[in-house]
């Protein structure tokens, strides 16, 4: 038994991962607990990019509609709290202290993971705040990710890029396959994929499940004014708090979710609401201004998908635009380096402290960029060099996690 929270969050970060991405245990867990996930209303949201942003907008209409709504995502952004959140309130300290030493007799017997236990606290969390709905993100793929044991009345997969290939495939298809395995039998699915590969794997799942899938076409244009996006769907004058184009992708999925829970009668909600809840959703680490004077964004674009949808978003900032960029060991970040290059005068590359970062003389070998390893002076050299102009700063969200509070502090 742990008596502080932070022995307790160190105990748990520590069983990051096993040998083996398997469902097996966890769902005997679940069985053996007498599965308390299936009383939850849950949306279940995976895809390549844009789960989080997605859920959030859901979490915000269904609170504005007056739902106590409980929302489960990672990795964090500020803290371990953060994951769990009833009506975007993070756990308390005491609560999350109580709840992991709940988990505690679970860990040897079901060889659970860190994510495992994360998805345990949030199951009964989330029953004992008795939340209207639960809105859990995917943590890696989806057919044996650990939040696969919650029953989604609704599937949202929100893309399909290349990420994570060691674990779901080395094809587009193999990945759709592996994120397709939220849907059960009795969800609903609504999808914004539009390449016909993943698109045809997806359906087709979705098929053999006996599940109705609505297609989203989230291509439609949208204008900016100041930091302010605004565009119209389906009748409805939506304005967004982000200039970034890949929010409007994901607030439509979000707002096609929604319009088919109202027309199931699952839910009672006004347009007004639908609008204002969008309308107020923010989602810190997504092509977030920390700063206007001077310019700095950062964004958890954190593989060669999340990368391309970013530097859609890019042409209307004040120039010149210095990148500072740091990323993972197990992604593509040739791939990323490159398109980031191509959209910035300049380029520098960090490193953090994370077992899983990549070091700065790899990741920035063989291009033409300023490498500084340690992220207070490429963040000072950036500042420098990007006045007037945009300093963005952009990778791993554990980066991003790191740079936040770094720059936050300050």
């Amino acid at each position: 038994m742990f008596h502080d929270i932070e022995s307790a969050i160190a105990a748990i970060s520590k069983r990051t991962s096993t040998n083996t991405f398997a469902l097996k245990l966890f769902s005997k867990l679940m069985e053996d607990l007498g599965n308390p996930q299936y009383q939850l209303n849950c949306l279940h949201i995976a895809g390549t990019n844009g789960k989080g942003s997605t859920s959030n907008y859901l979490r915000s209409v269904l609170q504005s509609a007056g739902y106590s709504t409980g929302l489960f995502t990672s990795p964090h952004l500020i803290n371990h709290n953060d994951r769990f959140r009833v009506n975007n309130l993070p756990i308390a300290d005491e609560d999350l202290l109580m709840y992991i030493n709940r988990t505690v007799p679970y860990w040897q017997p079901y060889s659970l993971t860190m994510f495992e236990i994360d998805t345990l606290i949030a199951i009964w969390y989330f029953l004992d705040k008795k939340v209207d709905w639960a809105v859990f993100e995917v943590g890696l793929g989806g057919r044996l990710d650990a939040t696969n044991v919650v029953f989604g009345k609704i599937c949202v997969i929100t893309n399909i890029g290349f990420d994570h290939m060691e674990y779901l495939g080395d094809t587009l298809g193999k990945i759709a396959f592996e994120k397709a395995g939220i849907i059960k039998p009795g969800s609903i699915v609504v999808s914004g994929v539009s390449d016909l590969e993943p698109l045809s794997v997806i359906s087709q799942v979705a098929k053999d499940r006996g599940c109705p899938m609505i297609r989203v076409s989230t291509d439609v244009e949208s204008h900016l004014k100041g930091w302010m996006q605004s565009y119209v769907y389906k009748g409805l004058p939506i304005e967004l708090k982000s200039v970034a184009r890949y929010q409007v992708a994901n607030s439509i999925l979000a707002i096609e979710t929604l319009l088919v829970m109202r027309d199931k009668g699952w839910i009672e909600l006004s347009d007004s609401q639908l609008i204002d809840g969008i309308h107020q959703a923010q989602w810190a680490g997504r092509f977030e201004i920390i700063s206007e004077h001077p310019l700095v964004i950062i964004d958890g674009a954190h593989n060669e998908h999340g990368i391309n949808a970013l530097t859609k978003s890019l042409s209307s900032l004040p120039r010149p635009l210095i990148t500072v960029f740091s990323a993972l060991k197990d992604k593509e970040t040739d791939k990323m380096l490159k398109m980031l290059m191509d959209v910035s005068d300049e380029v520098i590359v960090c490193e953090f402290d994370f077992y899983r970062a990549q070091k700065a003389e790899i990741l920035g070998k063989g291009f033409d960029v300023k490498i500084i390893p340690e992220f207070s002076l490429a963040y000072q050299e950036g500042l420098l060099r990007s006045s007037q102009g945009t300093l963005l700063i952009t990778g791993s969200l554990y980066f991003i996690s790191m740079v936040r509070a770094c720059i936050m502090n300050k």
